[in-house]
């Protein structure tokens, strides 16, 4: 059962333009942006694992970034089997297309040619 959590923008105070979906069991931690500026600003330590954090983040959306624009939808499939090896049991096929931005159409004849290679 997916559920969705509109994202509430923590900094700037403005409606978010995102949502997430839930597609497995998960566990949310909501905080304002007030409760995070107080946790990151306790000490010089807080203050650097805020900047690690926020590194982290720019990591993934650039990796992201170049999987899109550069990686065929063969490779983000295999991509996304290497970093979550059981996503197949847990998502349709759909939603795997739907994050990888491709049709299920393409998913569907990418597994099969993979299925069919290995036999």
């Amino acid at each position: 059962m997916a559920r969705l959590i509109k994202e509430t923008p923590i900094l700037y105070g403005q409606p978010s333009q995102t949502t997430i979906e839930a597609m497995m069991p998960s566990r949310v931690l909501r905080v304002t942006g007030q409760q995070l500026e107080q946790y990151f600003g306790q000490s010089m330590e807080m203050m650097k694992l805020r900047a690690v954090i926020a590194e982290h983040i720019l990591l993934q959306f650039r990796s992201r970034y170049l999987d899109l624009h550069c990686a065929t939808p063969r490779e983000r499939y295999e991509q996304l089997l290497q970093r979550c090896p059981g996503i197949v049991h847990h998502l349709n096929l759909q939603d795997i297309a739907s994050f990888l931005n491709v049709s299920a159409k393409t998913i569907s004849m990418i597994r099969r040619d993979i299925t069919f290679k290995e036999q």
